[in-house]
């Protein structure tokens, strides 16, 4: 966008829309999967990304703002859909008793591209001649993408009665009731506020407290691989509402000390930071998948990821008023720390109403 004179104004808002339209279309694609095949959600949705890795280089500069709208929002629909159908599927495979394994595996295939593209897409950059030709060659890997569709076709896929399907609604506002799920998708809320505000804003904070951000993310995106690679088998034997809990608190001391420490100190809390990320979204995700029937799994598990979306917009909103009202990066990770305390907070409420429920059943 630098390059074809964007202004900086506008830069912004273009980075951002393909957040908010996968943010806007996944209630969608959630409602209109319930019950129906998830596998040509997830071709459709493959093609037509791919598709529009495709058109970047078409873009006309006199133009440009209006068609990288468009083509961003194109892109984040069909993020939507594909991610939508893929969640659906992977909670329909998990076996029995092992939902946080099957979470902390799932969650290391999003981990590893951003830990080899970045290096890769860089040197591609200078074969390839520049960003837009590097997003058309990406388009590639649709193909392999496509290639594992096969694999996952069985008979549990299948479309089911379309009955389910028009109640999938009112199944996903029930959902929300803090009787039911709404304490936890609060938690999982306000934890990915606390990533994601870390992301948007540690570089920032690296240069106040005179620290290199490298470190922070190599540090603690490292912890979380090897936590995840080596622990995820006895993720499902762990006690998820102590664990959870108790990872909450770690994570609010570690982004309130973030914000007064110092270069070295930084690496240590990385560590533990990394430590507690690790293990508190796989249990986390584990709680909404084995509080579902089997039949609502698909559902709420997607609910749970459209949380995960709403935290993309709230987390550099909240710490953009905060800077804008003159508040400093200290502040900034003393509010995702605050943020952090509230997923503890959530969990202990509705870990007390499950055992209300219990004692009156």
């Amino acid at each position: 966008m630098a390059g074809i004179a964007i202004a900086p104004s506008a830069r912004g808002v273009l980075l951002a829309v393909l957040a908010a339209a996968v943010f806007l279309t996944r209630p969608l694609a959630t409602w209109h999967l319930y019950g129906r095949s998830k596998l040509r959600a997830m071709v459709l949705g493959i093609l037509l990304a791919s598709l529009s890795l495709l058109c970047y280089p078409f873009i006309h500069q006199e133009y440009a703002v209006t068609e990288i709208f468009c083509l961003r929002c194109f892109q984040g629909v069909c993020l939507a859909v594909y991610s939508s159908a893929t969640v659906s599927l992977l909670v329909d495979s998990l076996p029995k008793g092992q939902s946080a394994r099957g979470f902390a595996i799932f969650s290391l295939t999003l981990l590893l591209p951003y830990a080899v593209i970045p290096a890769v897409g860089e040197s591609l950059i200078i074969l390839l001649g520049n960003e837009v030709n590097l997003f058309a060659a990406t388009a590639v890997l649709g193909i392999p993408a496509l290639l594992t569709v096969p694999l996952l076709s069985n008979g549990s896929m299948k479309k089911e009665s379309t009955k389910k399907e028009e109640k999938s609604a009112a199944l996903m506002l029930q959902s929300l009731h803090p009787r039911v799920l709404g304490l936890v998708y609060l938690s999982c809320v306000t934890f990915s506020i606390m990533t994601n505000g870390a992301i948007f804003f540690m570089k920032g904070l690296c240069q106040i407290i005179g620290a290199q951000p490298a470190y922070f993310f190599t540090t603690y995106t490292s912890t979380i691989m090897l936590i995840r690679l080596l622990g995820n088998t006895f993720f499902d034997r762990l006690p998820c509402y102590p664990v959870t809990i108790f990872c909450s608190a770690l994570l609010a001391f570690c982004t309130a000390f973030m914000a007064f420490c110092n270069g070295h100190t930084l690496i240590m809390l990385s560590i533990i930071y990394g430590v507690g990320l690790g293990l508190l979204y796989p249990l986390l995700a584990a709680i909404v998948c084995d509080r579902s029937s089997p039949e609502l799994k698909s559902l709420h598990s997607n609910i749970m990821m459209a949380g995960f979306d709403l935290s993309g917009f709230l987390a550099p909103v909240i710490g953009g008023i905060l800077l804008n009202a003159g508040f400093s990066y200290q502040a900034v990770f003393l509010s995702i720390s605050i943020s952090i305390t509230v997923c503890g907070v959530s969990l202990f409420c509705d870990r007390i109403l499950q055992r209300n429920a219990t004692v009156h059943e």
